[in-house]
């Protein structure tokens, strides 16, 4: 994890301030090689790929709390807080000891579900994962065609320290083809956001309850499907209504734009996208 800001140079004419990006530096890393030694210290999960066999397919940062997710080919997802263990914000003492040899370690956790939990070896690697606005929802996609809710809470102790604390809270499942891989998720549905979108290679965008507890079989809708279609990519954009009065008080209509990229025999005007309004 790189920390990059911008350094004024120089005024122009009309006295406004020119920026530039200066130089990166090392803001976290999950392990080092002591040169003393020889040995790699301040491992965070275990060894770093010890067989050349593992992949990170996604990392996502969350602006409100400070955590950044990876996705993983084993399964996992590790989940590092930027934050200062004692306050949640970074000091100007962190910011002077902020170099390639002196990397901060944070509060840190890996989210996997238990060995063997799917029946038939149908578990399979990390593609995908979200945060929801408030940092303290996740959902992770799998290759087998689940999706996982987690629920993030840092816990503070007495001496001012926290920690992360991850619990599992559904496995959505049903809705996508068992073994065909998701490509993404993500939380929509108004302020609360009450809804989440996942979409795959089956060409399928499903829409769940992301408040789901427990084990869900079945989304409550599939916005499309189309077999030749896998979907790569997905964004939307939300616009509330003026508010109008109901019997049962004041109502607000949120109207979704959902627009989606993918396809697989890209001609000479390219790949088709589709255009959603829910």
């Amino acid at each position: 994890i790189w920390k990059i800001e911008n350094d004024v140079q120089s005024t122009n004419n009309d006295n406004v301030q020119n920026k530039r990006l200066i130089q990166p530096h090392l803001f976290v890393q999950f392990e080092r090689l002591d040169p003393n030694s020889g040995a790699y210290v301040n491992q965070f999960g275990g060894p770093r790929n010890p067989l050349n066999e593992l992949y990170v397919f996604e990392a996502s940062y969350s602006e409100c709390n400070d955590l950044v997710g990876a996705a993983l080919s084993d399964g996992t997802c590790r989940v590092v807080s930027l934050a200062n263990h004692k306050n949640n914000i970074t000091t100007e003492e962190d910011d002077e000891m902020l170099d390639d040899n002196n990397p901060l370690q944070r509060g840190q956790c890996v989210l996997s579900l238990p060995p063997n939990y799917f029946p038939e070896e149908r578990g399979g690697h990390l593609t995908a994962l979200s945060w929801d606005e408030s940092g303290t929802r996740l959902a992770t996609c799998i290759a087998s065609g689940r999706v996982v809710l987690w629920m993030i809470q840092t816990v503070r102790r007495e001496d001012g320290l926290s920690f992360l604390h991850p619990t599992c809270v559904a496995v959505l499942e049903g809705g996508h083809d068992v073994q065909r891989p998701l490509f993404g998720a993500k939380y929509f549905g108004g302020a609360n956001e009450e809804l989440l979108l996942t979409w795959g290679v089956d060409g399928k965008v499903c829409v769940w309850d992301s408040y789901s507890v427990g084990g869900v079989t079945n989304p409550l809708c599939t916005l499309i499907s189309h077999s030749n279609y896998p979907i790569y990519a997905l964004d939307f954009v939300e616009k509330a209504s003026n508010a109008k009065e109901h019997a049962d008080g004041m109502i607000r209509t949120v109207k979704s734009h959902i627009a989606i990229g993918g396809g697989s025999d890209g001609g000479f005007l390219g790949v088709p996208a589709y255009l959603y309004d829910v």
